[in-house]
């Protein structure tokens, strides 16, 4: 059986402006081992967010707390976060949050997720629902930190 990739201890914590002078926080949780998407997800997502109404890009994160409770400004991160459709989502749950960091050499690395019991397997799963199967998603955003 797989174990958790996300140590619960650790919280990144990623503040986004929500509209009307209001602010969402989401924490998260650090992933522990090496974890990498294909340098091709970005083209991907890339022509997702064109053919897909419901894939949404966005510039609304304000600001990233660390687990140390330091502030990440200047990285290439961005944070995806995925809504299911009801059916779906009552099958499969609902913490479809990932925090990524841009690496020059292997593409994109996980950094954190909302599920603290997350598995390699489980996010290769939703990888794949979120770039193969659009239809089983209600509303995905893809944001980064506004410049």
């Amino acid at each position: 059986m797989s174990t958790s990739i996300c140590e619960h201890g650790l919280e990144w914590d990623v503040f986004m402006d929500a509209g009307s002078s209001k602010t969402a926080r989401l924490t998260l949780y650090q992933v522990t081992e090496d974890v990498f998407v294909d340098p091709v997800f970005s083209e991907k997502i890339r022509y997702l967010l064109l053919e897909n109404p419901h894939y949404h890009p966005g510039s609304n994160i304000i600001r990233i707390l660390s687990p140390e409770k330091k502030e990440v400004r200047g990285k290439a991160l961005f944070l995806v976060i995925c809504i299911l459709k009801d059916y779906p989502e009552s099958k499969l749950g609902s913490l479809n949050h990932y925090l990524f960091g841009e690496l020059k050499s292997q593409g994109f690395r996980l950094i954190a997720a909302a599920d603290d019991k997350l598995t390699v397997e489980q996010f290769r799963f939703w990888m794949k629902i979120i770039t193969l199967k659009p239809s089983l998603v209600k509303n995905l955003i893809i944001t980064h930190m506004v410049q």
